[in-house]
């Protein structure tokens, strides 16, 4: 059906960076159409469904400027602040820190100082280009290096491969994504995108679902956009798609995920959002799995999705070898009792309060839901900056994790959506 009605803006994807561009820029008084290609909007940023049990679909925990991000768009929603745990080896680490997070750092002093020294010293980015590199040169002790890998875990990435700056960038505070103090919803994630969804229908703006974008054609008075619904007539067009010019780009290892609903006084330790367990050797187990490899033992992180009356429902996270998006039978069953006799003895109790379990693979996940399940987007390589959110060839706007400055994440995403928005204002005033 053709839209004949020319739109100040229409911006393509409902996701956590479009909702939050498409927000910003009706509130300065913009009409923005949204267009989304899968028939709910938020991205990774949400909840499914399984077997009558709900879990967290992708997005989990975020950083603490998300906060001011939702308040900055009129979204107010009430985050908590838990801490995080993770086993590496037979150590025990707690984020933000503790009286036992600074113990187990003095038990490490000589390699903390170090550290700390080599991140303060201007000249540091010059002398390493990825983590492992960092990590072989400043850290001896093998279990504190282990730990230091988190990031690298966490992206999804080996050390080896995983690129210095961004490592650092977790220290920095420009931009102050806040990761340092990490924050969930107090009501899930899927809270955010229905908050951000309403908010945007409060302003006046509307969201066409099931809509592909085939074709953007530049016309006399703006962009005619042709979809799988019909054409649309935009003066300007923001789009949440990936940038990246003709640099190739190298893709975080898959996110497989093990569901899991036990019963409601399942033991899992009050006030913690996430139990990690990193087996000792981090650089190799994650160096195999990226030469597409299943090791025998491998990390995984596993937290609260839901709790009610009659169950509480867990995602634990872990990585697919790099190229492989599904496991034979056998291997599943194997890497399932791996996981669930970790956490049994991290948490005692745990196993045997297990009523339900199933794990979803990469490839089912793209089946099910239409996206990668990903920790962070593809990386560019290495000495290339990402680009503007503005295409001046082209006269668009992006947002997401492929733009803006560096980082990529869902706060670095909501960061690059707000720079668009105020550049478009700037750029475009409205009359």
């Amino acid at each position: 059906m053709s839209d004949e009605e020319i739109q100040d803006v229409i911006v393509v994807g409902a996701g956590l960076s479009g909702l939050t561009a498409a927000i910003s820029l009706q509130q300065r008084g913009y009409s923005v159409r949204v267009l989304e290609r899968r028939p709910v909007a938020g991205g990774l940023c949400g909840s499914t469904t399984i077997d009558g049990y709900q879990f967290t679909l992708g997005s989990n925990d975020f950083g603490s400027a998300i906060k001011r991000y939702l308040q900055q768009l009129g979204v107010d929603l009430e985050f908590e602040q838990n801490q995080t745990v993770f086993y590496c080896g037979r150590e025990k680490y707690v984020l933000p820190a503790t009286s036992r997070t600074v113990f187990d750092l003095l038990r490490h002093l000589p390699d903390t100082t170090r550290v700390g020294r080599a991140l303060r010293n201007p000249d540091i980015g010059n002398k390493f280009d990825y983590v492992g590199q960092f990590l072989d040169a400043t850290v001896r002790n093998k279990t504190f290096r282990d730990f230091l890998s988190l990031p690298s875990y966490v992206a999804g990435h080996s050390p080896a491969a995983h690129r210095f700056d961004l490592f650092r960038q977790i220290y920095s505070k420009n931009p102050d994504y806040g990761y340092h103090e990490l924050c969930a919803p107090a009501d899930g994630p899927q809270a955010i995108t229905d908050a951000m969804t309403a908010r945007f229908a409060e302003l006046g703006g509307r969201i066409e679902f099931d809509t592909d974008v085939l074709d953007v054609r530049q016309t006399d008075d703006g962009k005619l956009v042709t979809t799988s619904q019909g054409t649309y007539r935009t003066k300007h067009l923001v789009s949440s798609e990936a940038r990246t010019g003709n640099h190739s780009v190298r893709s975080s290892l898959e996110i497989g995920v093990l569901h899991i609903a036990t019963r409601p006084d399942v033991p899992f330790p009050a006030g913690v959002h996430t139990v990690g367990y990193l087996p000792s050797g981090v650089q190799n187990w994650l160096g195999q799995l990226d030469d597409g490899v299943l090791p025998d033992q491998f990390g995984f992180h596993a937290f609260p999705c839901v709790t009610t009356e009659e169950y509480r429902s867990f995602n634990a996270y872990f990585y697919y070898p790099r190229g492989v998006e599904e496991f034979d039978s056998r291997t599943l069953a194997t890497v399932e009792e791996y996981i669930l006799k970790e956490l049994a003895r991290l948490i005692p109790g745990f196993g045997s309060r297990v009523l339900f379990r199933r794990s979803v693979s990469p490839a089912q996940f793209k089946k099910e839901h239409n996206l990668r399940r990903v920790s962070i987007e593809d990386i560019l390589p290495l000495g290339v900056e990402k680009p503007s959110v503005h295409d001046k060839e082209t006269d668009t706007y992006y947002v997401g994790n492929t733009v803006g400055p560096v980082a990529y994440h869902a706060c670095a995403a909501m960061y690059a959506a707000l720079d668009a928005a105020d550049q478009l204002a700037s750029a475009n005033p409205l009359a």
